[in-house]
């Protein structure tokens, strides 16, 4: 029930932001994806808020302004209805279906697209299977997220000295760490009433169900090909990494997803301009600044893909796109000032990485580090164990499909790859921290944020090679 819950909240801020033309062009898979998505990154931004009204954490509380916009979308359908009737008067017909002719597909299901979806569909079964057969354990799944979540619960908020307790009584708890796992681990405990260490495992799964879910449809209305969808969707899910890493408890996966969908929407947007998918990519970034200090990092590489954009279309057609460009930039810049000034004030310091590790000693001594960095980078992309070939056919892919990786708006992901590889060697070089213990404990976790980027640009280069040929 709660996880329903979750989705029905996360459906009520899809169906807002969409507005006048409703949900129209999205597939029924796509909006549970999403909705799953959307609701559990609310949640975890509206307990903060709730702590600075004073507002305890029951489930009244937590539901009640749901129930608000729930209200205020039934008003927007009923006005969406009237308006429709207008129209049929005026035109004598029942207006647009909203199904876009992108979404056009070949009727046939052949038997290699059943195959591909029960193998996904058996995936992601079966992580849900292993990740409640056994309580929240790994490291950072216990000591930074699940005792910050059972602080929480006991406090039944965020206290005022939350901070300064996790600071100075725990070690290894990174009191700097973005807060969406605990308070959503925290939203299961109040939901249920009670600890349940188990059953709150199972919000992991679903992250990684949802985000297959709308990785599909995402391809599936760009390609217009069932059979490419699922093809992709298959080398994404059962990437082991990445399957893993949905049963443990970290916050690597979600970190991923919610980047992956800022850049997924915002190439739909280049493509189709609709406001909503604009809307859909800012809220996925601000998530992904929830979700772990990495995000930050990422959520900028969203807003110079979209300056790329821009400036690569500085036409006379094109410069109305500057106003909405600073404002989802600016929107993002609000975030990531209010949570570095909250966590300056409350002296919260990264001990990995932190903007006063940028400097030009630390720079002399970083180059030192290129060999043990690039050596990790080769260990990983030849790690069949934990990403099987996935690497090696990106670089194939890369050789063989270069003009198109940087034709159209497919060059913006392709930047996007390069900025990202750019941003986390630079973190690295940095770094005060020993080189080779920070590569081998986030080296394969660090990966996971870009993976499914990449595998979305696979699927783009493909398909745009196979449409240059036709």
């Amino acid at each position: 029930m709660c996880l329903l819950v979750t989705a029905l909240i996360g459906w009520n801020i899809l169906y807002f932001v969409s507005g006048r033309k409703e949900l129209a062009g999205f597939s029924f898979l796509e909006q549970a994806g999403l909705s799953y998505l959307f609701g559990a990154g609310a949640i975890a931004i509206q307990m903060p808020v709730m702590s600075f009204f004073g507002m305890g954490y029951t489930r009244f509380n937590m539901l009640l302004p749901w129930v608000f916009l729930a209200g205020i979308n039934v008003l927007i359908a009923v006005l969406n209805k009237k308006r429709r009737r207008q129209l049929s008067g005026n035109f004598g017909t029942s207006g647009d279906s909203g199904t876009p002719q992108s979404l056009t597909l070949e009727k046939t299901i052949g038997k290699w697209d059943v195959t591909l979806f029960f193998l996904i569909a058996f995936q992601a079964a079966y992580n849900i299977f292993r990740a409640l057969m056994r309580p929240i354990e790994s490291y950072d799944a216990v000591a930074i997220h699940g005792l910050k979540a059972k602080m929480i619960y006991f406090a039944g908020g965020l206290s005022e000295n939350f901070f300064g307790n996790i600071s100075s009584f725990f070690q290894g708890a990174h009191p700097d760490y973005p807060l969406l796992i605990p308070l959503l681990e925290n939203w299961v405990y109040v939901f249920l009433g009670r600890f349940n260490d188990i059953l709150v495992k199972s919000i992991f799964p679903l992250f990684y169900l949802s985000f297959v879910l709308v990785f599909y449809a995402v391809l599936k209305r760009i390609t217009r090909s069932r059979s490419t969808a699922l093809l992709f969707t298959f080398l994404l899910a059962t990437v082991k990494q990445f399957s893993d890493y949905s049963t443990i408890g970290y916050a690597d996966l979600q970190t991923g997803i919610y980047f992956a969908l800022g850049l997924f929407y915002l190439y739909l947007w280049f493509r189709e301009k609709g406001a909503r998918f604009l809307a859909i990519s800012l809220i996925s970034n601000i998530f992904c600044l929830w979700t772990k200090n990495e995000g930050m990092l990422l959520a900028v590489i969203s807003v110079f893909v979209f300056l790329f954009y821009v400036l690569a279309n500085m036409t006379k057609s094109e410069s109305r796109r500057i106003l909405p460009f600073l404002l989802y930039a600016g929107a993002i810049a609000c975030v990531i000032l209010a949570w570095t000034g909250f966590k300056e004030r409350c002296g919260l310091v990264n001990e990995n990485f932190n903007l006063m590790m940028i400097s030009a000693g630390n720079l002399k001594t970083g180059l030192g580090k290129v060999p043990a960095i690039l050596y990790e980078y080769q260990k990983q992309f030849f790690g069949f164990k934990k990403w099987n070939m996935i690497w090696i056919l990106c670089f194939l892919v890369f050789l063989t499909g270069f003009k198109t990786a940087f034709s159209k708006n497919i060059k913006f992901i392709t930047a996007a790859l390069f900025l990202f590889v750019m941003g986390y060697s630079a973190v690295y070089i940095f770094s005060a921290v020993d080189i080779k213990f920070f590569l081998h404990s986030t080296g394969s976790r660090f990966l996971l944020h870009i993976l499914p980027v990449a595998v979305f640009w696979m699927a783009l280069v493909v398909h745009g090679k196979k449409i240059i040929k036709e």
